[in-house]
């Protein structure tokens, strides 16, 4: 697993208020295809914050079934954890270390929105599921980046998430 660190803000451990987990997985059909989220004004892979005293795997499984409807199975180790340091996250004025897990799962399950389970921002800011060309995916996102609909930082972990991806698994 590949390790960024990214940490523009130059802050230490010491620094840090709290530790947040994520988990992100590029959800990818036999056909090529990934499926991306778009909610709160931004583009972003599945997944999510992972519950205190769970499992990650677990977290990974439970964020997909809630935002898409679909049950995966995980069946490797995450590929990329990128880790961010943040002076104020969210705009809460609060200094977070947040380790985000990417995994690899392969599903052409079809995403059933009668078994999904959004939270109060995914409700608010009309949560919806799109598809892309994996192949597309890089331009996708820097032309997303540009045009203002996928957040800056975001998107700049998405970009390094499908360059490691490439990487690994040939792109």
């Amino acid at each position: 697993m590949q390790t960024i660190i990214i940490n523009d803000e130059k802050l230490t451990d010491n620094d840090i208020q709290m530790n947040v987990i994520r988990v992100k997985g590029l959800v990818i059909t036999k056909t090529g295809k990934i499926l991306l989220a778009y909610n709160n004004h931004t583009y972003q892979f599945l997944g999510g914050h992972v519950e205190e005293g769970e499992d990650i795997k677990l977290s990974l499984i439970r964020e997909i079934k809630e935002e898409a409807g679909i049950t995966v199975e995980i069946e490797e180790d995450p590929f990329l954890n990128i880790i961010t340091y943040d002076h104020d996250y969210f705009n809460t004025g609060r200094k977070v270390k947040n380790s985000i897990y990417y995994y690899r799962i392969l599903s052409d399950e079809i995403p059933n929105f009668s078994l999904t389970k959004y939270d109060e921002l995914e409700r608010k800011s009309d949560f919806e599921l799109y598809y892309v060309d994996l192949l597309g995916l890089e331009d996708f996102l820097k032309r997303n980046i540009s045009s203002g609909e996928i957040d800056e930082n975001i998107g700049r972990e998405m970009l390094y998430a499908l360059e490691v991806y490439n990487q690994v698994y040939g792109g």
